[in-house]
């Protein structure tokens, strides 16, 4: 009997609790293998993370390879890219020992890592110091330096790359472009979840990442796919779950992975042995009203019309026109100027996206909730 609840909210579990991704699994390790850096595109919490972590799992007993993963949504300078390149280095190539930080700060003279003990865990942990008669750059270039050095096969995957457009450096394309394309014994993954900036990047001819990798779209897992793992971690912690309730979770989340997971975790976690369709009805409506602060804090932060463009979005399903006449009119919309201003807003924003040629809402909750005014 599955004691853990088997619906993994934040970090990458292991592939008992992971869904399917078979095919860009191994389109992600052929690339990988064959030395082609590639680009995973998404839309925010559709698993993009837990795959890159799914891949470098199925890889880690390859000696010849050495894999880093490096999140940079929330740096904002090129002074943190080089903090948070070198702490994730640091110790992962030769090993965390003294040895090993003599020989990196000997290659890396700009960069003075240091080992001290965190005073609430006890645990030992890595400080990352630039000196100040060195700048950002200077750091970089060391660093990818003592990469080419290395001897093994080195993966970095830098999760939310479109970060780097947001830093006050204007050339940060051009500088990462210049010292990539030198590492022959390195392969990227570049991921994000703002899919018209990575698209831009990776296709406009004239930027620095023209042509520089693969692409490969996350969409969602197929629904009978996701239907059938549900199921089974349903049935390996001896309880069952009604075909009917299994459609309406699927419709109520859109096979999102986030949306499907969080309302999973929910289910698993009641005390009924059978999940049927009012059970997750009634699951919904909970989710909505423990949401409901934040939601109604959202129309605080919005323009009148952002927030009544967003109900509209949502009692639609997602607009294919929303500048459409008809669309404005239904709604009481105003103008087709002022609905395109507000459209703008709400992707710079987040809280909308496009696909399949419509505007859709990005939390699949929200609208939901946002159906019911």
């Amino acid at each position: 009997m599955e004691k853990r609840n088997p619906f993994i909210l934040s970090v990458y579990a292991g592939p008992r609790y992971f869904c399917n991704r078979d095919h860009e699994t191994k389109t992600i390790i052929n690339s990988l293998k064959n030395r082609r850096n590639i680009t995973l595109i998404s839309h925010r919490r559709l698993g993009k993370s837990g795959l890159i972590h799914h891949v470098f799992y199925q890889l880690r007993n390859d000696k010849e390879l050495k894999m880093f993963y490096i999140d940079i949504m929330d740096t904002e300078d090129l002074h943190g890219l080089v903090q948070l390149i070198a702490k994730e280095i640091v110790g992962k190539v030769d090993g965390k020992t003294m040895n090993f930080i003599k020989k990196f700060s000997e290659s890396v003279k700009s960069i003075r890592p240091k080992i001290s003990v965190d005073p609430l865990t006890g645990l030992p942990e890595v400080e990352i110091n630039i000196q100040n008669d060195y700048s950002p750059e200077t750091s970089l270039t060391e660093i990818f330096n003592y990469l080419k050095k290395q001897e093994k096969h080195v993966i970095i995957a830098f999760d939310e790359f479109q970060q780097i457009t947001e830093y006050p450096e204007k050339n940060m394309e051009a500088l990462l472009r210049k010292h990539i394309q030198l590492l022959s014994n390195t392969t990227f993954i570049f991921s994000g979840s703002r899919k018209h900036m990575l698209l831009s990047m990776f296709n406009d001819y004239r930027r620095p990442f023209y042509q520089g990798s693969e692409l490969l779209n996350l969409g969602t897992i197929d629904r009978k796919i996701y239907q059938k793992f549900i199921l089974n971690q349903f049935k390996k912690g001896n309880r069952s779950i009604e075909q009917p309730a299994l459609d309406l979770i699927m419709n109520y989340t859109k096979s999102h992975t986030f949306y499907v997971q969080y309302f999973c975790n929910k289910l698993y976690g009641l005390s009924e042995k059978m999940i049927t369709p009012e059970i997750v009805t009634n699951t919904l409506l909970r989710i909505l009203q423990e949401n409901e602060v934040v939601y109604f804090n959202y129309k605080k932060l919005l323009t009148g019309l952002q927030f009544k463009l967003l109900e509209a979005i949502a009692k639609e399903g997602g607009i294919e026109k929303p500048t459409s006449k008809h669309f404005i009119g239904t709604y009481q919309l105003g103008t087709p100027s002022s609905v395109k201003t507000a459209l703008s807003a709400l992707m710079a924003k987040e809280m909308i996206y496009k696909d399949d040629h419509k505007t859709h809402v990005y939390d699949v909750f929200f609208e939901k909730w946002l159906e019911r005014r």
